[in-house]
């Protein structure tokens, strides 16, 4: 190909890549914008008067939005809003407890199964929620394997183990689910940090605990502060675990929305919900914002990944196991409930505890007339989402440059603000009927933050000597980036499409609020199994998704592979 054809094949792959990014955050604007504009009682892009509203229009919207917050309803949100901070902040807190010690052992410690507690970081990125609250039903259930066995070794009648549908039952599942968040975050730090400072203070006379606390908390102190405000937005916006968890005393925002949206049809309600949910979204957004400029600056110090020794001493070595060993049945267990249930049907009586090997739920699953479009759509949609959202993640990477301008991290950011319900309920204040297309917009929409992260960090790993050189060799930055920028960062894009996949296929929360007429996919299916207690078959389908997507993310990923 002559130099000519080669620009001019640049310029048009650019072009377009810029028309998918300008397509992606319109379909992240509009419907986003449609949602909010509720609140206040105008149809999106319209006013009272037919134009631009005046400020009396908007007086009077801004009013009739507050009158929603008076009385009975404004009690039910303000409540919903208590909980929702309540579970978010409890079960970020959760999660850090859990995943701080994991961290220790991945990053500083080498021992049997090190590799697979990495693994677990892939948990909260390829295993959908709705799969997570299957398994912890299927586990910590009034007739769950739990208190199967618990009833059976002590005889009780009555199961000892009630706390799911609770508040702690929505904190154990978001904490358990979203601790490996924190393991990937803060042992990515931990096994960079320099060990002068550490031997300085034990050669000081401070005792390990003492070494921690001074020394080791303060450089890790902006990955675990970033990494809890992530699992707060995550536990914050959380729909399917909520949704599927009835009956626990208190209720998400959330939920508030959806019910609002789709049951009441209560459109003013659901647009002031979303205004109070965003708002508080873009809060933690901001503190993320803050937490990983300070884990940015601290990264300046990191060193080369240091030697791992094995654990030290009898104290340390039974603390990590009884911690593995808890991890193992706790947080394993109930994922590893799923596949057996998949392969058993239980034995006669409640709480019988027996179970026979029985392959009848695959053949019922697999004989389903929806099933084999329900893994079609699951591939298709997920597909083109993730290609939509990986080329938006790569082009914005590209185009920001190295630029340290809040901007160039607060867009891609943005969405993380915005929940997949709300999202969901924006567009159908645009259109009567979703559609596949309008699914894979929004699930792009949603998904190519997390892209541009995994492309971000390839992108920001190239020394700046590499762009230094490439601007001697070739004086066009378009050809700079196709030859230099993006070869390098091909794990990163590869890595980003995987888990952005993951995330699309998982994703039940968009096709539940988006009206998609006779549309089925493995996420949908799954959820309407587990709404009707049919939990044999639900248990085949998850192991099918989980397969399906965590097979992509694992594929892509080669930071939990043999390099690990």
């Amino acid at each position: 190909m002559s130099g000519r054809s080669t620009r001019l094949a640049q310029r048009a792959t650019a072009a377009c890549c810029l028309l998918v990014l300008a397509g992606v955050v319109v379909s992240f604007l509009l419907p986003s914008l449609a949602a909010l504009s509720s609140a206040f009682g105008l149809p999106f892009g319209e006013s009272d008067s037919g134009g631009i509203p005046s400020a009396g229009t908007a007086g009077s919207a801004v009013s009739r939005a507050l009158d929603l917050l008076r009385g009975p309803r404004g009690v039910r949100l303000v409540s919903a809003l208590g909980f929702t901070l309540t579970e978010a902040l409890f079960s970020s807190a959760l999660a850090v407890l859990l995943g701080v010690p994991a961290a220790f052992l991945a990053g500083r410690r080498s021992f049997p199964g090190r590799r697979f507690l990495l693994s677990l970081s892939g948990v909260p990125l390829c295993v959908p929620p709705v799969i997570v609250a299957l398994a912890f039903v299927l586990f910590y259930g009034r007739q769950g394997y739990l208190n199967s066995f618990l009833m059976s070794l002590t005889g009780a009648k009555e199961p000892p183990v009630t706390f799911l549908y609770s508040l702690t039952g929505v904190v154990v599942a978001h904490g358990f689910y979203n601790f490996p968040v924190v393991l990937r975050t803060v042992s990515r730090v931990w096994e960079r940090l320099p060990p002068e400072e550490e031997e300085a203070a034990r050669l000081l006379g401070a005792g390990p605990f003492r070494v921690f606390r001074t020394v080791t908390l303060p450089h890790l102190a902006g990955a675990i502060l970033s990494s809890g405000a992530l699992v707060f937005l995550y536990c914050f916006f959380s729909f399917v675990i909520v949704l599927l968890f009835g009956g626990i005393g208190g209720t998400t925002l959330e939920v508030e929305l959806y019910q609002a949206a789709r049951s009441s049809l209560d459109f003013r309600l659901a647009g002031t919900i979303a205004c109070l949910e965003t708002a508080v979204a873009l809060g933690i957004v901001a503190l993320y914002l803050g937490f990983e400029r300070r884990m940015s600056a601290g990264a300046a110090g990191l060193g080369p990944v240091r030697p791992r020794p094995g654990l030290r001493g009898f104290g340390e070595t039974t603390a990590s196991v009884a911690y593995l060993g808890f991890l193992l049945v706790f947080f394993v267990g109930p994922l590893v409930s799923v596949l057996i249930r998949s392969c058993t049907a239980a034995g006669t009586g409640p709480y019988s505890g027996t179970y026979v090997f029985s392959l009848r739920s695959w053949s019922s699953l697999f004989g389903r007339a929806s099933f084999a479009p329900a893994v079609l759509n699951t591939v298709s949609a997920s597909a083109m989402a993730a290609l939509l959202a990986t080329v938006t993640g790569l082009t914005f990477a590209l185009a920001s440059g190295r630029s340290g301008h809040p901007a160039s991290r607060l867009l891609p950011l943005a969405p993380l603000a915005v929940s997949s319900v709300m999202l969901g309920f924006g567009w159908n204040m645009i259109l009567d009927r979703g559609n596949w297309a309008i699914l894979v917009l929004a699930q792009a929409s949603t998904a190519w933050p997390f892209a541009w992260t995994q492309i971000r960090a390839s992108l920001d790993r190239i020394p700046p000597s590499v762009d230094e050189a490439a601007a001697l060799l070739s004086p066009r930055a378009l050809d700079r980036q196709f030859r230099v920028r993006l070869p390098l960062a091909l794990r990163g894009v590869l890595s980003g499409a995987g888990l952005s996949f993951a995330i699309c296929a998982g994703d039940a929360t968009l096709p539940i609020v988006l009206s998609l007429g006779r549309f089925e996919n493995l996420s949908l299916t799954l959820y309407r199994l587990v709404g009707s207690y049919r939990f044999p078959e639900a248990c085949a389908c998850a192991v099918v998704l989980a397969a399906l997507s965590g097979f992509v993310f694992f594929a892509q990923d080669g930071e939990i592979g043999g390099k690990a």
